[in-house]
This record gives C-alpha cells, sequence and structure tokens, in this order.
C-alpha cells in the first residue's frame, strides 16, 4: 500500500465571552467577543493557502471563526463535525449562568480525581470519551482524500487530538495525568499535524 501525507491544520477558536470571565448558559452557544472576531479576521488574512475542506465543531464560537476564512474561500466544502467540539467534563446543568472563576474549585477537584472514566453528570463527558472522540476524529481525517483539511475547534481537544496522535500507546490513565501541563494553543493560534494519508 502506498502512503503518502496529508496537513492537518489545527485551529483554535478566537477569544470567547467565556475566556473573559462573562456568565455562561450554553457551552455550546458562547459567542465571540470583539476583539474574537477580529482575531478571526486577521487569521483569515494571513492564510494563503486554500484548504481542500474545512470542518468545524458544532460550537457557535468556532463557527464564528471560521466564518472570514469560508468567505475568502467560498468554494471550499465546509462540514460540521460534533465529535470535534470541546470537552465538557463539568455538569452542564451546574454550570449554567456561571463564571470561568467560580467553576474553578470544581474543574481543580476533577482534576485531582485523575478518574479517566468519571462522569460529572448528565451531560458531561468522561476523559476516556474525550480521547475516545480525538481518536477517532484522527482516524477519519487520515481516511479522508482531502490532503489540506482545516479544523476550526477548541483548546483541549486539540491538546487531546495531539497527544493521541503523537503518543498513540499510551494509556488513558498516562494522559490524563499530563493533560493539564500540555501547551495550549492561544485564541487562533494555528498548529500544523502532518499524517499518513492511505491509497
Amino acid at each position: 500500500m502506498h502512503t503518502k501525507f496529508k496537513i492537518l491544520m489545527l485551529v483554535r477558536h478566537g477569544q470567547s465571552t467565556g475566556n473573559v470571565d462573562q456568565p455562561t448558559h450554553d457551552h455550546a452557544s458562547i459567542p465571540l467577543t470583539a476583539l474574537g472576531e477580529e482575531q478571526a479576521k486577521k487569521l483569515s488574512a494571513r492564510i494563503d493557502v486554500r484548504p481542500d475542506l474545512i470542518v468545524v465543531s458544532s460550537f457557535r464560537r468556532a463557527q464564528q471563526t471560521a466564518e472570514p476564512l469560508r468567505e475568502k474561500f467560498p468554494d471550499v466544502p465546509v462540514e460540521i463535525w460534533p465529535d470535534t467540539a470541546e470537552f465538557t467534563y463539568l455538569s452542564p446543568a451546574r454550570c449554567r449562568g456561571t463564571r470561568r472563576t467560580e467553576r474553578l474549585p470544581w474543574v481543580k477537584a476533577y482534576w485531582q480525581e485523575q478518574d479517566p472514566r468519571y462522569c460529572d453528570g448528565a451531560g458531561a463527558e468522561t476523559f476516556h470519551d474525550l480521547v475516545t472522540r480525538a481518536t477517532l476524529v484522527l482516524q477519519r481525517v487520515e481516511e479522508r482524500p482531502e490532503e489540506r483539511i482545516m479544523l476550526f475547534s477548541h483548546g483541549q481537544f486539540i491538546s487531546c487530538l495531539l497527544d493521541v496522535a503523537r503518543h498513540p500507546y499510551a494509556t488513558d490513565g498516562e494522559r490524563m495525568a499530563i493533560f493539564r501541563s500540555l501547551p495550549e494553543l492561544e485564541n487562533t493560534g494555528l498548529v500544523y499535524l502532518l499524517l499518513p494519508q492511505h491509497e
């Protein structure tokens, strides 16, 4: 089997209202700030290579970030992949209407537990769920015929996807133990990942 390579371009969304500690009500509908919208425009301006496919998560802030690039390359196909959404490890019900700083004690407690199978409540994911999603997305990208895919997603999901790509045989426990120390992309940060493309 002949193998060549493709480029996966991973983009974190622009600054959102959640990033600046405004109250959030629905994790999926958090919008960009005015600065985030400007960041998205600047990102699009510096992308001079036309992607073969634009992929966006189902979350609003990722879709808003992709919009300027979609307008720049209107002929490029766009797909929404819900499994590239951000990691939702805290129960959405108890987080509704809270600010990031209010959630910090819950965040700290979750990561101190170090249990990849722990679920915080209805609508929340386990760390194992996140790893599974990232693994499946990588497999799907490798199977796609497009050579240049640009994915607009989220900080923690991108960190997990990169970790799975670089350390495919790590256990969930090993991944979780170092996850919070992994570098996270800045808003509208861009990273390139080279992946095999099988024919």
